[in-house]
């Protein structure tokens, strides 16, 4: 009777929640390269099974907490989207918001589904993380599995990490504040000149008075040095013996200190030091730099599958007050590739560098079919000056 009564109600016994507990979900990996489908023998075949099926069992896992902690959501299927009817926690990240309620991107929704911090329900019946992945990655406006992987990864680093969009506006204006020292030493002055100061409404009024005291004391004692200069520092001191050889030539003592300091020392001579660099000079080959007459009027943009595109916008850890609506300048745009694909050449990039309106880095992030990530930052800067480099002639001249 218990038993029928268990599997009414859905509860699990006692043994099965020991089991369930105690059970490891790891996956145990056998594979330690990539290997062809020619070294795919029986075994290896074998193991690759297994694999997949611990990766489902994985995925497919109900995940257990407390309902009040986490958001819910149902997905429109008609749309494409999900729309949250609970919020809780933090969502300044996440999410956006129309006439008709607050909506996650697909790829957002799977994430804090993989954070247990969303439940999402189609048809009265909640998500897996399986049906996830198979439901908002891989089709037309969304993410692919690559991309999503490079989402998970720096949202997971404490990145903020938005999709690129080339028509955002981004917050430039940055607080015009000098530094406390700085503030004090303006504040002090006009307070010696007898006049107002015209930034005293925009600077912070809880000034350190310490540091202020200090501040004034050695701004008071630079001016007293300077009204009232030590005779020390005027005229160079010589000896008492050299004081009476000028003195029985009857010459002037600063005179005659200034004639032989002045006098021509053949180690310092300038025409010399311009023959040594001229020299120098003559052993370099002068790489130009790309000015912008150089540069090419057609760039032909090339097109398929291996074609280069922004994918996602990457800022700070430190943008405490982000907003997603407004936020601050990226610190790289992201280029997500696979690693079966060729790298990109050099004007490509280039060529997308010079796409943006606002000048940023960009990132491009490798995934290869492990899901293992490289990235490689490319700062694409006209350089003012021409660059020198050493020619591979003797240096022997």
């Amino acid at each position: 009777m218990a038993s029928s009564s268990s599997q009414r109600s859905g509860l699990l016994s006692g043994h099965e929640m020991v089991e369930h507990h105690t059970e490891s979900y790891e996956v145990q990996a056998q594979f330690n390269r990539l290997v062809s489908l020619e070294e795919l023998d029986e075994t290896r075949q074998a193991d690759l099974d297994r694999m997949k099926d611990q990766f489902r069992r994985l995925l497919s896992q109900q995940r257990v907490n407390k309902l009040e902690s986490i958001s819910e959501g149902v997905w429109e299927h008609d749309h494409r989207r999900i729309r949250i009817t609970k919020m809780e926690g933090k969502w300044q990240s996440f999410g956006y918001e129309d006439s008709t309620g607050k909506y996650v991107e697909n790829h957002e929704g799977l994430y804090l589904m993989e954070m247990n911090r969303l439940i999402v329900r189609w048809n009265g019946m909640v998500l897996s993380i399986e049906q996830g992945y198979s439901l908002l990655l891989g089709h037309a406006g969304t993410l692919t599995l690559e991309e999503y992987q490079i989402y998970s990864i720096l949202v997971r680093a404490s990145y903020y990490v938005l999709r690129y969009d080339p028509s955002r506006k981004y917050c430039t204006a940055e607080p015009d504040l000098p530094s406390a020292e700085e503030r004090c030493v303006w504040s002090n002055l006009f307070a010696m000149l007898n006049q107002p100061n015209p930034r005293a409404n925009v600077y912070p009024k809880n000034e350190d008075s310490k540091l202020h005291e200090s501040v004034k004391k050695s701004m008071k004692k630079y001016c007293d040095v300077i009204r009232n200069p030590s005779p020390s520092s005027r005229v160079p001191k010589v000896s008492t013996s050299e004081e009476n050889v000028l003195q029985s030539s009857g010459e002037p003592v600063f005179k005659k200190q200034k004639a032989e300091t002045s006098s021509f020392n053949g180690e310092n001579d300038g025409f010399k030091r311009i023959e040594q660099f001229r020299r120098m000079f003559d052993r370099f080959d002068i790489v130009h730099s790309l000015n912008e007459d150089d540069r090419p009027s057609e760039i032909i943009e090339p097109e398929g599958e291996n074609s280069l595109r922004l994918v996602f916008d990457l800022f700070a850890t430190e943008s405490h007050t982000f907003k997603k609506s407004l936020p601050p300048l990226p610190i790289a745009r992201i280029i997500v590739r696979r690693s079966s694909q060729p790298l990109p050449h050099f004007t490509d990039l280039q060529r997308l560098y010079r796409q943006q309106k606002t000048s940023v880095p960009l990132m491009l992030m490798l995934v290869s079919d492990t899901l293992s990530v490289h990235c490689f930052l490319y700062d694409i800067r006209c350089v003012a000056r021409n660059i020198i480099s050493l020619s591979d002639e003797a240096s022997t001249k």
